[in-house]
């Protein structure tokens, strides 16, 4: 590496330029900047000593994403690409490392160093999601000003197989799905050293900006949702596919009173054996508040009743305000799946009626052979649902 002096308000790194350098600030401090709109720059971060800069760039192999301004004296220690690459394939690490770094950094607050940036033809506005696996945009399409959702993959992830196939596994589920209740899918792409799904936008709050006010809410505001999400949750399963995720945060609501079903990430195509539907799980994934007790055991056989059972969780939740399971540990959560008896209707919330109690009861047992694997009657009780009421319920 070799040592560079800045002063201040000089660029270290300029926006929109070939990613050639790789920075190690050893002292001082600079601005990161994104120039979304040209008479209005944006500083997303502030770097430091020790801090690594250039790195998305120099990965990817795409313009650089933002200006890095020095505060005041500035010195670094810069690695021409050619080098780091050299040095990236003689030690792996290094760029895991650097992928790490670039997943921390994006999806942070509304603002980062993707904003306004034009990715595959998507002008991306704003933030508006970030999980384990993957941020979410909001972006809209150059050629006709439409809003989607540009789900990004992390770049955590990017050296991790299974991850990578999971992410392009989901792309290949959601593609022949076509439902009202489905974020469709428009295309996906790689690009900024990961993959992109473009996903159709949802203008209201997700389910769980609801659940998570922590109110009980009376059953007919409830019964839309769920019959919503049993609509498409049949439809999901006849189409040979398991959610295995269903929690508040993967359902979207838009303003027009409808439920939008995401997330495929750890979905999986249904296997036909002896005529039962089920599937055989090697690992362990999925949310532990909502996953059915089969499924904390590798050896397990499951099938659609998983997704019925984490849809009984939502449907508790927003009825008590609170979820049924109240672990300190995997361990005693396991104990609670196990033993769960529901309170009568009288206890459960605001006038729960005899049809969603035994919903709750059927759906809740421990054992797959008492819960629903078809929802066509919840389905029933789909209708528009009151998005200002839930929001403004307390």
């Amino acid at each position: 590496m070799q040592e560079q002096s800045f002063n201040k308000g000089d660029k270290i790194i300029r926006q929109d330029q070939r990613g050639d350098q790789l920075y190690a600030l050893m002292e001082g401090s600079a601005s990161v900047v994104v120039f979304s709109d040209p008479t209005r720059p944006n500083t997303v971060a502030n770097v430091g000593s020790g801090d690594v800069i250039g790195e998305m760039a120099l990965l990817s192999g795409e313009p650089t994403s933002a200006d890095v301004v020095a505060n005041g004296p500035v010195r670094a220690l810069s690695l021409e690409a050619g080098s780091f690459h050299e040095l990236a394939r003689q030690h792996p690490e290094i760029a895991v490392v650097l992928t790490t770094l670039i997943a921390d950094r994006l999806g942070r607050s509304a603002g980062d160093a993707l904003g306004g940036k034009v990715v595959n033809g998507y002008r991306i506005l704003r933030c508006v999601g970030r999980g384990g696996m993957a941020v979410v945009y909001e972006a809209e399409r150059e050629s006709d000003s439409q809003r989607f959702a540009l789900k990004m993959m992390s770049h955590r992830l990017s050296y991790d197989t299974t991850a990578r196939s999971r992410f392009r596994e989901e792309a290949s589920l959601v593609e022949g799905l076509n439902h009202p209740n489905l974020a469709q899918l428009v295309e996906s792409f790689r690009a900024y050293g990961t993959n992109f799904l473009v996903m159709e936008f949802c203008d209201g709050p997700g389910l769980d900006t609801i659940a998570a006010k922590r109110i009980p809410f009376p059953e007919p505001l409830v019964r839309p949702v769920i019959g919503q999400f049993s609509r498409v949750l049949d439809y999901v399963h006849n189409n040979g596919v398991l959610h295995r995720d269903i929690k508040p945060s993967n359902a979207m609501l838009t303003m027009a009173g409808e439920l939008k079903l995401v997330d495929f990430g750890i979905a999986r195509p249904i296997e036909q054996t002896d005529d039962r539907t089920q599937t055989h799980e090697s690992s362990i994934v999925g949310t532990p508040n909502y996953m059915a007790p089969e499924l904390f055991e590798e050896t397990n056989e499951v099938d659609e009743r998983v997704d019925t059972y984490a849809l009984a969780c939502v449907a508790f939740e927003l009825l008590t305000g609170a979820r049924p399971f109240k672990p300190s540990n995997t361990y005693r959560m396991m104990q609670q799946k196990m033993t769960i008896e529901i309170e009568s209707k009288e206890k459960i919330g605001l006038g729960v009626s005899d049809e969603m109690h035994a919903f709750l009861v059927r759906n809740l047992a421990p054992e797959p052979d008492g819960r629903d694997r078809k929802l066509s009657a919840q389905g029933e009780w789909a209708a528009p649902i009151q998005i200002e009421a839930l929001l403004n319920a307390d």
